[in-house]
């Protein structure tokens, strides 16, 4: 130590005080590596991962404890909603209130159909059933269109009607009244006798009476109001409204084939096909407005997800399958089935 402070030019007293004080801070020998030890696992960052981890595990557990009630499958829990639910449902149905006891059934059949419904999930009775799966189905499409329900203006009404016309546009429309004559009656003689009552009406005047005994009763209407070629083509078919509709008002001519017999017309009123105003079709306008406005929602809304999946086909079952719809089948009953020539 004196040679130590000699050679710092240190006076010998200060330099015993140092040493001194620097024994005495000194640790004992064998606590030394333990200290160390533990500074280089504070500063170990595989140590500080383990009790990271250790810390998130249980703030995990004590979550799960703390929500294990509301997670429970095993607990039905019949809400104030719910229960109000159960009520307005009687109240549509029945009129009037549910008493204490009806509310009482209400809840109970509410239970059970829970109960059921969980356990069906469990067992898997959803899977590969085509009746619920297009249920689920129809409900995401109901989901897509909420935003599309709300109704239109009438400044929405007016634009869709301007830009959609022709769509809205009123076909030609004739009223006529006719004379029937009979085919499956009269036979091979029906057109004759049409004829010849034709000629008859343009001699001279005929009155109602002397009509009706003209022709054979008919199982419709002998006069018919406006009606569109479409509507005359599905009473009398074709070939018959196609002809009616080459008329002008006036008087009898005939004949006129149908899918009953022949018949002598004559027509009351003809119009012209024409676009209405948007008050003539409002009706038609909105309805038609909210299935575009549904319609639309719903191809926006699946696009959206589609774009979320990558779909793979198996090109070789495809071909498989079209393969298998171009051979002809050797089925009995198919119309395509190989009958063999019989001599």
């Amino acid at each position: 130590m004196h040679l130590i402070a000699e050679q710092l030019d240190l006076p010998i007293e200060i330099t015993e005080v140092a040493f001194t004080e620097v024994e005495v801070n000194r640790l004992p020998v064998a606590e030394r590596p333990r200290t160390a030890l533990l500074r280089r696992l504070v500063r170990e960052p595989l140590v500080h991962f383990l009790l990271a981890g250790t810390v998130l595990f249980g703030l995990a557990t004590l979550f799960e404890r703390f929500t294990d009630a509301s997670t429970n499958t095993n607990r039905i829990q019949v809400s104030a909603p719910e229960i109000q639910r159960l009520r307005e449902v009687w109240i549509r149905q029945w009129g009037r209130s549910p008493d204490s006891k009806q509310m009482e059934n209400l809840i109970n059949d509410y239970v059970r159909d829970e109960v059921l419904y969980r356990e069906a999930l469990a067992s898997g009775l959803d899977k590969d059933d085509t009746i619920i799966r297009r249920r689920l189905v129809e409900k995401m499409e109901f989901l897509s269109q909420e935003l599309a329900s709300a109704i239109p203006s009438d400044k929405d009404l007016q634009e869709y009607f301007d830009q959609n016309r022709d769509k809205f546009r009123i076909p030609a429309q004739i009223a006529f009244t006719h004379i029937y004559f009979s085919a499956s009656k009269r036979g091979s003689s029906a057109e004759g006798d049409a004829g010849r009552a034709l000629a008859k009406l343009s001699s001279h005047g005929i009155s109602s009476a002397e009509l009706s005994s003209l022709g054979d009763p008919f199982m419709l209407q002998s006069e018919y109001p406006l009606q569109t070629q479409q509507q005359i083509k599905e009473l009398f078919g074709e070939e018959f409204a196609r002809n009616l509709f080459q008329l002008q008002p006036g008087a009898w001519v005939g004949t006129l084939r149908s899918g009953y017999g022949f018949h002598l017309v004559r027509i009351l009123q003809k119009l012209p096909a024409r676009v209405p105003e948007l008050g003539e079709v409002r009706g038609q306008v909105l309805t038609d407005i909210k299935n575009h406005r549904l319609q639309t929602a719903s191809e926006t809304f699946y696009s959206k997800l589609r774009r979320r999946y990558q779909v793979d086909v198996d090109k070789a079952a495809l071909s498989a399958v079209e393969a298998q719809r171009s051979a002809p089948s050797n089925n009995p009953g198919s119309p395509d089935a190989t009958v063999p020539d019989v001599d």
